[in-house]
Order: structure tokens, then sequence, then C-alpha cells
């Protein structure tokens, strides 16, 4: 289990200065990635501090703490720190120099960073120069006038059979600032090259994008236009595990976590329509290319919706129903920005169907004001899952929030910026194979892409464009399910992907040692789960009970060996119960 040292003095002190504190998304982004930790304050880690792996995020002007932290690594143990050297100049081997607030990382296809491909900009960084020779200085920084700059992006130094290393990026505030963007409360800057413009006078989720035009786009085919074809924050986190995963390694700290999807399945499909116009004929067009593709999507209906009929059709089969709130002043009077207008149309639409609870949304061209307000709105009227992050030119498609994986919005410093109780699902791409929305090449390269960093590949096929241009659309949208089955996807609804973050995020893990000193996995869980899938980073065959199993029954469902962030694990899938499972190493 990891460990985690802040100060919350700090934070508090910040945010009742009015500035926003981005350190506590860290448990948010270690929970993504299945991970279990213990909090402390400085405090109480100078009181106990537990073997294995710490990550300190936070200050400490106690006067045994630099000694502290070199006796922990003389010890055999591991300190990651992040964003700052936090008083640790001496224990990490390093002379700070300064800081950049906004820039890139090149990483020069050092090991750390092997495979991934994006432009790693990142927002808020310590500058730090070696002061001892053993110091392993990995990446360095680009900063935001292109000026390379010595300084890395990580630090490594073996201290005894421990070891101190530094991730020189506040990757806390890179991932919120990258998914959440800025407040939108003007256009956003347009692309040069006119292929993002985005200066439309209609307010929306691109006007609030912080990724640069020209270092963070690129195009899938030589002469083909720039888009967002990288996931920035995914691969962050790919990077951030990567480091996690070594330095318990480097301590022989056991190491454990819960794999985001069951079964050990790879990544998520996803294929939401945005029902604008209402025509029956295409809802029938496009329910029969859904049969034909054998999955379930979610429909975000637009006010005032389809007849009766189209309704039955799409509930029989089981699709997910959803809101396509529209603000953009027409269809119907109630179509403002505002929270009424919404409810108001939550309501008709949960009128429509009686028998379903409402869950998703996506808003009609991605419209959006302000920060976090709108995910308030969705927090008070019980929506979970929200689908407007995302773009609306040809050039501002794919991965502009930085990620494919659902994430947690925070709110505002006046609410401490606590998490809220909603998850983003960014929209990646609408209508291949048109060519001024996406093209087949587009669509298959961001189906891998989001393959690659095991998130959601989540695209909007409008059924206003069934039927037409020789129904190319409903096609490509058959080819593109059965590709990603090729590469193990499943295609999943929003509400189900909803619905399992949900029950996973009540299952704790810890590890312990059995009577034999041989490694265990302590399992517990509100509710029953099928196909939980576990990552160990130890080698060996695993075998897991129930105590609630009279006849000893193995939950086991699989172990196999397998790469997972570009690390190798044994990977676990069992059918845990309600309450405690143990697995254990045999």
């Amino acid at each position: 289990m990891l460990t985690i040292v802040w100060n919350t003095a700090e934070i508090e002190q910040m945010r009742n200065e009015g500035r926003d504190s981005y350190t506590p998304y860290l448990l948010t982004m270690l929970n993504d990635l299945g991970l279990s930790y213990r909090v402390l304050n400085h405090e109480e880690w100078l009181q106990n501090q537990p073997g294995g792996v710490t990550i300190v995020a936070g200050r400490s002007t106690d006067p045994r703490w630099s000694s502290a932290c070199l006796s922990y690594c003389e010890q055999g143990n591991a300190l990651l720190v992040i964003g700052d050297v936090f008083g640790l100049d001496e224990v990490l081997g390093v002379t700070c120099t300064g800081r950049v607030r906004e820039g890139w990382i090149d990483w020069a296809n050092e090991g750390l960073s092997e495979g991934l491909r994006s432009s790693f900009h990142f927002f808020d960084a310590v500058c730090v120069e070696s002061a001892l020779k053993e110091v392993r200085m990995l990446g360095s920084i680009l900063q935001l006038n292109g000026t390379a700059c010595s300084e890395p992006a990580v630090s490594i130094r073996s201290i005894g059979p421990g070891t101190a290393a530094l991730l020189t990026v506040d990757v806390m505030k890179t991932f919120c600032m990258i998914q959440q963007g800025v407040s939108v409360v003007r256009d956003g800057n347009p692309a040069a090259d006119g292929s993002g413009a985005i200066n439309d006078g209609i307010l929306k989720t691109d006007d609030a994008a912080v990724l640069d035009w020209q270092r963070d786009r690129e195009p899938v085919e030589s002469g083909g236009v720039p888009f967002f074809l990288h996931p920035i924050v995914d691969e962050w986190r790919i990077l951030l595990m990567r480091l996690l995963y070594q330095l318990h390694e480097s301590v022989d700290a056991p190491l454990a976590q819960i794999w985001y999807w069951p079964n050990g399945i790879p990544a998520i499909g996803h294929i939401s329509h945005d029902t604008d116009g209402n025509s029956a004929e295409h809802a029938q067009a496009l329910l029969a290319r859904l049969k034909e593709a054998d999955i379930r999507s979610t429909w975000c209906i637009i006010m005032p919706g389809y007849d009766r009929e189209i309704n039955s059709m799409i509930e029989s089969e089981e699709h997910e129903v959803a809101l396509h709130f529209n603000s953009m002043e027409a269809e119907i009077p109630e179509s403002r920005w505002s929270e009424s207008d919404f409810r108001y149309q939550l309501s008709l639409l949960q009128e429509q169907f009686p028998n379903l609870t409402i869950v998703t949304n996506k808003n009609h061209y991605l419209r959006w004001e302000g920060d976090a307000a709108f995910y308030h709105w969705c927090e008070r009227a019980g929506v979970k899952v929200e689908q407007s992050r995302g773009g609306t030119r040809q050039g501002n498609k794919g991965f502009l929030a930085g990620t494919c994986h659902p994430f947690t919005p925070i709110g505002s410093v006046h609410e401490r910026n606590r998490p809220l109780d909603v998850l983003s699902l960014p929209t990646l791409a609408w209508d291949p194979p048109l060519p001024l929305r996406c093209t087949k090449q587009e669509a298959f390269a961001l189906l891998d892409r989001a393959t690659d960093v095991n998130g959601v590949a989540h695209f909007l096929f409008h059924p206003a464009m069934l039927i037409q241009n020789n129904d190319q659309v409903g096609s490509l949208l058959v080819d593109l399910v059965r590709y990603g089955a090729t590469r193990g996807l499943a295609w999943w609804t929003a509400e189900q992907i909803w619905q399992w973050r949900s029950v996973r995020k009540q299952v704790t893990i810890q590890q312990e040692l059995d009577a034999d000193q041989k490694p265990k996995l302590v399992i517990v869980s509100d509710t029953a789960l099928s196909g939980l899938t576990l990552l160990v980073s130890k080698e060996g065959q695993w075998q897991a009970w129930g105590d609630s199993t009279s006849s000893r029954m193995n939950l086991m469902k699989g172990c196999r060996t397998i790469e997972r962030f570009g690390c190798l694990y044994t990977e676990l899938i069992l059918d845990i119960q309600k309450g405690r499972t143990e697995a254990t190493c045999i």
C-alpha cells in the first residue's frame, strides 16, 4: 500500500486565500489507477514511517524532516516527490533553479517513456539541477516560448538499498487543467491554419481547451489536417504508473492494483447519438445498423423528442436513453443556458420514458459556459455521466481534453476544489467517414490510441447522417465496432461505464503476508462482482477464497502474465463475493 504525505494546513491556506489547490486530486488519480493508499501528515509520518513507497506532495517545517527521509531510504524504502522538492534537496541530490509554469517534456526516447507518443504538455514544474554525480536525470523541459532547458522531468537517486525520486511536474494540476480547461467566458482562439475556427460566437467546451494548436496536434496522414491525436493526460498517467512500478521493484516492495475494466478487457468502445431533428426515418435506419453491429448505444435525445413508436423501439432494444440538453434557444422555448431549462428538458424526457432512469447527458453543440457550474446542475439533477467535453471542428477532434478515460471534475476553490459526483466522458469524434468531420483513417487511429491507453473510444453518430451520403456513416459504424472487437474492446453504454466505475470504487485491496510469509491479497467489496481483475507485480500462481464460501470454492477465473502500462504483471481475474476475499500466491 502506498503512503501519501502532504501538508493539510498548506492546502487550506491556499484555499482560504482564494487559490486552487490541486494536490488532493492525487487521490482521485490513484483511485482511477486502482491503487490503495493511506494519507498522513508530516508529523504522523515522522512518528511511524510505513515501509515500501511514500509519495511526498507537501512541505514540512519540522527540522527532522530531511534527515528522516534520508534514513527512510537508507533502510530500503523509496520516496517519490511530486511537483516540488519540499525541502528535500539534499535527499534528492538536486539544486532548485526556479519554476516553469507551462511547457512540454522531451524524453529523448528514455526507457521510462518507451512507446509513448504525446507531447507531454504540462502546467507547473520545479526546475532542478543535479548536485551529485550519481543522480540520474530523465527527460528535459521545453518552455512555452520554445526554449529547451537542461532541467529534467524526473530525477532518481539510489541511497543504499533505497531510492529517492523526483517528478518535477505538478501532474495533479496538469490533469485538472487539461481535462477541464479554463472557464468559458468568451470564444477561444482559433487555429492559425483555419482548421479550428472555434471563434464562432457560440460558447462551448472547446473554448475551454488549453492545449496548443501547433505542438499538441498531429495528422494521421502526410498532408492531412492535424488534430489532437495523442492522449496527453493518459500518457502522463502511464508514465506515473511506470515510475511507481519501478520504485516498488527497486526496493522489492509488492504492488497490487485493480484493473480499469472487468475480465481483463483492455479498453471500452462507446457509441452515442445526438438526435438533432428527431427524424423517425433516420432513427429506424440507425436502429437497424446497431442491430447489425450487435451493440447497445446511448441515445442523447433532444426535446421535444421522438414519437412514441420510436421511443418504444429504442427502449425495447435496450439502448440507453440520455438527454441532449439544448441551450441554443431553438426547438422549444425552454432552451436557454439555465439550470431551470436543463431541469425542464430532463423532466420532459423522463415523462416519455417513465420506466427508465436518465443518468447521461450531452449538450447540443457541446454548449458550455463558466467552469464547473454545469457539472453542479448535473449533480443536483442526478445525472451521473456528462459527455460534452470535445471539439466541434475538424482540427480539434480527438483528445482535446487530454484523455479518453472518464474523469472526475473538481469544483472551484470556493467549495474547496472538491471532487464532483459526476463522470465526464469526453467525445472523441463524430460521424466518420465524412471528411469534414472525421475520416475513416482518423476514426480507426483514434480507436487505436484509446485502446493503447486502455480508455474509452467514444464516437458520436448522428441519426441525421444516416441514409445520406450512400449510407457511408451507417456502414462505417458497423466496421468500426467490428474493428474494435478485433482489438479486444467491449462496447458499452455510458450507463454501463458509470455502473462499473461505481462498483469498482467500492472495492479495496490490501497486501499482507500469510502464515508462511507468502504474499496475500485481501479484497473487500460491498457487493459481489464478476470478473474483477487485479494486477500483481510479483510472479506466481494464485488461488482465491471467499469467507462466506462454505465449500471453499476457488473464486479464481484466470491467472496469466500480462503487460500493462509497459510493465509485467500477473493478472488475476476473480468472481468475488460481498465481504472479504483472500487471494494467496501458491
